[in-house]
């Protein structure tokens, strides 16, 4: 085992505690699971890190500590005040803040962490808990139900093959950072009183949000210039294309939000009838599909088409299925007439950094240990140890899974396909295309899906569980 007790435990216990919020039907215990995870994952975080040279220089000047911790407490404070005030704006704000990165530097080193993001969680989490009255909207059967325990399972099957994974720690911070906090979020986000107008609102949050970075990236594409990534500023250097990010540190991240606004935005445009918000939308798609062009994220495109097709097959059903596949043939032809992907001025440099070997990698990983794989979180150090010297910074194979079948083997592959299926089952199932809603998150989730067959983070993206919440809800309303 190469996990300590104490590690395991930790994990054991946060993980646990998400799932446990995930399916038990007793308010209350969902209340005090998501109490225990919501105070574990930063514990497990700041075990992990503990004695790093960067955490040391910060804990070592209890000012400095003192002092964000009390900013965080206020935040958390305040942002519950007002959610017990305007119970929407926790729905709304969580939604609009999910993509955005901020910089944190700690001893010298500099962390893209989503803060804003688990200061809302925290205090939708602060704030559910004291509210007496909390509990499903509706009853749930079948297929939803199945999908909670998916869920639960893929958390508690991360926790147990954490025991044995080549990188522990890695492990710990997927968890503490993205799994257990996300959980969280599915959890509130279910418990939200969902309205038709509360969707529009939040609808409208993430089109001015997806207008606000796509703006960003078009200027950064006019001026040259770029934020939070200077390896990303030294690469379009040897590129014959200039490559945006926004406010990410990634491109593809950009690529992936600008995709889900654009289709969640074409989902008004199919069902809506009001001109003018037509007209809106109409502009906040074009803006957000430029500031797409310029990440030259090829999975973003990718994923568009698959979102805009979905959208088209449920909207005209026949019809929709032969709008999708001319769109697939169109794209196609654009791209083969351009003379394929955009290509870099250098041999052997490629436009999405060299996939196909870490694609390879994987494969080789999980034919190594087919059954239970490398451990959890564990891409990277297995990558690097066992296929080539070259690349321990890579921490996925950029093909969710592929990964999943490298750190989890047969048995996370088995977890992740009944996810997948399920999820898919409860978000097409019971004719979403009578509703504009359903049909909006259905095909985010495709969408969402797809960009994690080429750029993988699939659990570990709050995207993913907030399309799921919306699609448990929704369902559960349909039927």
């Amino acid at each position: 085992m190469n996990a300590s007790a104490l590690e395991l435990a930790g994990m054991l216990a946060g993980c646990g505690a998400a799932a446990t919020a995930i399916v038990i039907p007793d308010p209350r215990l969902r209340r005090a699971a998501v109490v225990v995870a919501l105070l574990v994952a930063p514990t497990l975080v700041a075990g992990d890190v503990w004695n790093e040279d960067r955490v040391v220089s910060f804990r070592d000047d209890p000012g400095v500590v003192a002092a964000a911790g009390l900013a965080v407490a206020l935040a958390v404070a305040a942002l519950a005040i007002a959610f017990r005030r305007w119970p929407t704006a926790f729905p709304i704000l969580a939604i609009a803040l999910l993509p955005l990165r901020v910089p944190v530097e700690i001893g010298g080193e500099t962390a893209n962490l989503l803060i804003p993001l688990y200061v809302v969680i925290a205090a939708g989490a602060v704030t559910w808990v004291l509210t007496p009255s909390a509990r499903r909207a509706a009853e749930e059967q079948g297929s939803v139900t199945w999908l909670r325990w998916a869920l639960a399972a893929t958390l508690v099957l991360y926790a147990v093959q954490s025991s044995y994974s080549e990188d522990v720690s890695n492990a710990i911070e997927n968890a503490g950072f993205f799994l257990i906090p996300f959980a969280i979020l599915f959890t509130l986000l279910v418990e939200v009183q969902w309205t038709r107008r509360l969707l529009a609102q939040v609808l409208v949050a993430v089109a001015g949000m997806g207008a606000l970075f796509a703006a960003i990236a078009i200027y950064q594409y006019v001026a040259r210039d770029l934020f939070f990534n200077d390896d990303l500023f030294d690469s379009n250097q040897l590129h014959i294309y200039f490559r945006v990010n926004s406010l990410f540190y990634d491109p593809n991240v950009l690529g992936r939000y600008l995709a889900l606004a654009i289709v969640a935005l074409a989902a008004y445009l199919a069902w809506g009838t009001d001109r003018r918000l037509l007209g809106l939308a109409t502009l906040a798609a074009g803006v957000s599909l430029c500031g797409l062009a310029f990440s030259f994220s090829i999975s973003s495109f990718a994923a568009v088409l698959a979102g805009l097709g979905t959208l088209a097959l449920l909207r005209w059903w026949w019809r929709g299925a032969l709008i999708a596949g001319a769109m697939g043939a169109v794209a196609l032809v654009v791209l083969l007439a351009l003379g394929g992907a955009p290509k870099s001025e250098f041999p052997g440099r490629d436009i999405e950094g060299g996939h196909v070997p870490l694609f390879e990698g994987g494969v080789d990983l999980f034919e190594d240990r087919p059954f239970a794989g490398w451990g959890s979180g564990s891409f990277g150090a297995a990558f690097y140890e066992q296929v080539e010297r070259t690349a321990k910074t890579n921490v996925s194979s950029h093909a969710e899974p592929v990964s999943v079948a490298s750190e989890q083997g047969v048995v996370g592959l088995v977890v992740y396909v009944a996810l997948v299926v399920l999820a898919l089952v409860v978000m097409l199932g019971a004719n979403p295309g009578r509703s504009f809603e359903r049909s909006a998150v259905a095909a985010c989730f495709v969408t969402m899906l797809v960009h994690s067959l080429g750029y993988a983070a699939f659990a570990i993206d709050p995207a993913t569980w907030t399309l799921l919440a919306l699609g448990v809800v929704l369902r559960a309303r349909a039927t």
